[in-house]
């Protein structure tokens, strides 16, 4: 038989309302009571219904997390799979369920949100990545609806939001990695490799691959591609190996990468240094040849819906926090 608050309420000798509000930790009983109740629901072994503490606390205890058309294509990357992990951890440490809804596109990830705002299942959004002009944040901003960002925003008024400094990260995998090889060579020429230019993160870490490049007067060029796929690895790399051979090389994201190693090792060109971010398993030929720097994806996750609970429960006004990289 299912156990309701109603047998509770008859074991421990108190009404279904004081029940209720033992639940919903209310300050108006008190401690001997919510004692006396506890020990029923333990006895019991009663599981509160996540919808009708909900209703009593006016909160579903429920986050949505928005899952964006590069989370779909890059199940085969570990980043977005360990960020999701990172989510889930932290949601359960502080008592909260995670709904991730999956989207294949901008205007989807929009209409997602939407609906679930105004659905009342969900207390907070996170969204996994950001865009110029994104509508789903001007969308929840409009609604003062709590939300996170896994991203730097354009506009970071009002805003919660979590990133590595993409930036910096990629100035000094310039500076402290890709240089000292680089000074050993003939080719001093350096090519930054990236995904989708909308999104905040490629446009952040061009910055920060021009800066270095500027500041250690190297020669640079930048290819991007329509998304963060293998195959537009392999394109961007067939691309850039028509030019008279390249070997240094920034590379945005490990899929790119995988895709830029399969071009190369059909060419049987082991001649490259290259610098990529996230981690991937490589093979034992390409160790050497390819530096790659961990970004934390976990973290970020961990980071994200630990600032969105604190805001939810206290309003609280940290707005940022940014999880450094050490190379």
């Amino acid at each position: 038989m299912k156990i309701t608050i109603k047998e509770i309420a008859i074991d421990a000798g108190v009404s279904i309302s004081t029940v209720s509000r033992v639940i919903s930790d209310s300050s108006k009983i008190s401690e001997s009571t919510k004692e006396k109740v506890r020990e029923s629901i333990k006895k019991l072994n009663y599981k509160p219904n996540i919808m009708a503490r909900g209703l009593v606390k006016k909160k579903s205890g429920v986050l949505g997390v928005i899952m964006p058309e590069e989370a779909i294509k890059l199940f085969s990357s570990p980043f977005f799979i360990e960020i999701m992990q990172g989510i889930s951890l932290k949601a359960k440490e502080r008592d909260y369920y995670i709904m991730y809804d999956f989207c294949k596109n901008e205007k989807e990830e929009y209409e997602s949100t939407k609906k679930l705002v105004e659905s009342g299942f969900v207390d907070g959004i996170c969204l996994m990545s950001t865009r110029k002009e994104d509508k789903s944040i001007e969308f929840l901003k409009e609604l003062k609806f709590p939300f996170v960002i896994i991203g730097e925003p354009e506009n970071k008024d009002g805003v919660l939001w979590v990133d590595n400094d993409n930036l910096k990260a990629t100035y000094e995998a310039v500076k402290k990695i890709l240089f000292p090889s680089i000074k050993r060579l003939e080719k001093s020429k350096i090519f930054f490799v990236g995904g989708d230019k909308k999104l905040t993160m490629t446009n952040n870490r061009i910055d920060g691959f021009q800066s270095a490049s500027n500041e250690l007067g190297l020669e640079s060029e930048i290819f991007l591609g329509n998304d963060f796929s293998r195959e537009e690895g392999y394109r961007l790399a067939k691309e850039i190996f028509k030019l008279e051979n390249p070997k240094n090389f920034i590379i945005s994201e490990d899929n790119l990468l995988k895709g830029f190693l399969e071009y190369l090792e059909e060419k049987k060109n082991y001649d490259v240094n290259i610098v990529s971010f996230n981690k991937t398993n490589l093979k034992e030929s390409w160790r050497e040849k390819v530096y790659l720097v961990d970004i934390k994806p976990e973290k970020l996750g961990i980071e994200a819906v630990d600032i969105l609970i604190d805001y939810i429960e206290d309003k609280s006004e940290n707005s940022s926090r940014v999880v450094n990289i050490e190379l």
